[in-house]
């Protein structure tokens, strides 16, 4: 009979299966325990690396410093940076010496400020009816332009009618009373007449030719007291007018104020009376000279700026209200001294460029050659020769209080590359 598990009874079968399973796992973890063996031997067996040679592999692959002799730039802990040939290249670097030389040479002698264009108080007028009565006709309309003594209005009014009539009358009457006692009080009466229709803006022409037997006439003429353009109308032909109630505002632009926007801080180098360029986008290569004519008592709390208002001559009508200028007002030395600017300075000062200058937070530095290919970072301290409160000074040089000498040198292009090349050594050495 063959051997199987179905000739084995059921309890015997069951035996059976329990020790083939120990019998498997004995001889897997005798296996398991010879794999551990040869492996320990083997490498028991193996020479133990070379550490110091490792090491060496690993210094000349990264210095500490972060950077290999075939990048473009190396820094080190004194503060320096070199670069190499094709790196000085592509940085654009260019040095120039500190410039040494006096203050008042240096100094920047106009404070500019912004300002715009306006009409000149004293030059606009409203012309108004002195008397009520309706508008027959108009002879101008705003934007206009008219000369001193033009009709630019016509006024039916009764009272207008009966002024004339009245001045006639009176005139006539002083006239026969010649010679007698009543001829005093009628003359006063034709005065009367004459001066009530001065009053109403009639000259003393149309007067003078209705006392002499001429029809009075129908409407009033209303007219310009200066030359100048018509900037607004109040009224329509056909329209009612009352005493006072303005028809047309006009004014002359021959000159202007133009109102500067003083800073707080240079308020010191500002004064009635000083003299004053003005310029415009409209026409770059123009000038307009002015003289400051008043300062303003109160100061702009949004802007913190005193506005000074410039008169100036406008001839030729380019300086248009409205229009956005620039003023540089001429700054003398002695109110820069005043003010404590930079050129306060007695004697000689050592200047450089404003684009030599990089900023860390408060801190200012300039780059200085010191090798072939290589510069040292040195902190200075530098201030405007500008004007205090110029927001777009004229002078694009800084004087130095400390951290250059005289013959010097510093990098005035590329400084900004400089900065960034030390930023990426100070990472790499964080880094390590």
């Amino acid at each position: 009979m063959p051997y199987t598990t179905d000739n084995i009874p059921a309890r015997e079968s069951s035996s059976w299966t329990a020790s083939l399973r120990a019998s498997m796992l004995s001889n897997l973890r005798l296996s398991f325990l010879s794999l551990v063996v040869l492996f320990t031997v083997a490498c028991a067996d193996e020479p133990e690396p070379d550490v110091s040679g490792r090491a060496g592999y690993e210094a000349t692959k990264a210095p500490a410093d972060g950077h290999t002799d075939d990048e473009d730039a190396h820094e080190d802990e004194s503060g320096r940076i070199t670069l190499s040939e094709s790196a000085l290249i592509t940085a654009g670097i260019a040095v120039e010496p500190v410039s040494i030389g006096t203050a008042s040479e240096q100094a920047a002698s106009d404070l500019v400020v912004p300002g715009p264009v306006a009409h000149d108080p004293a030059r606009l007028a409203v012309i108004s009816s002195r008397i009520p009565g309706r508008l027959e006709r108009l002879l101008a309309v705003a934007r206009y332009r008219v000369g001193a003594a033009q009709v630019h209005a016509l006024l039916y009014s009764s009272t207008y009618l009966t002024a004339q009539s009245d001045l006639q009358q009176a005139v006539r009457r002083a006239e026969r009373l010649t010679g007698t006692e009543d001829e005093t009080g009628a003359r006063a009466l034709a005065d009367a007449a004459r001066r009530r229709l001065r009053l109403l803006g009639v000259g003393a022409d149309e007067s003078e030719c209705l006392e002499q037997g001429g029809e009075p006439r129908s409407y009033l003429a209303i007219t310009a007291p200066f030359s100048g353009s018509i900037i607004e109308s109040g009224a329509l032909a056909g329209e009612a007018v009352e005493t006072g109630q303005a028809i047309f505002r006009l004014a002359d632009l021959s000159q202007v104020d133009v109102v500067a926007e003083v800073p707080e801080r240079a308020l010191p180098l500002v004064r009635v009376g000083q003299q004053a360029t003005i310029s415009l986008a409209a026409y770059p290569d123009d000038r307009f000279d002015g003289i400051v004519e008043r300062l303003h008592d109160e100061l702009n709390p949004e802007t913190r700026t005193v506005r000074a208002v410039i008169h100036a001559d406008n001839p030729a009508r380019r300086l248009r209200p409205g229009m956005f200028a620039t003023v540089a007002l001429k700054v003398s030395a002695e109110a820069v001294r005043g003010a404590g600017a930079a050129d306060a300075q007695a004697g000689r000062i050592l200047t450089i460029p404003q684009s030599a200058v990089v900023t860390e937070g408060e801190r200012r530095f300039v780059f200085v050659p010191v090798g072939p290919r290589s510069f040292e970072r040195r902190e200075v301290q530098v201030i405007s020769l500008a004007p205090p409160g110029s927001p777009a000074p004229t002078s694009t040089r800084l004087a130095v209080r400390s951290g250059l000498a005289a013959g010097d040198s510093v990098v005035v292009s590329g400084a900004f590359i400089l900065k960034s090349e030390l930023a990426k050594g100070s990472l790499g050495e964080h880094g390590h």
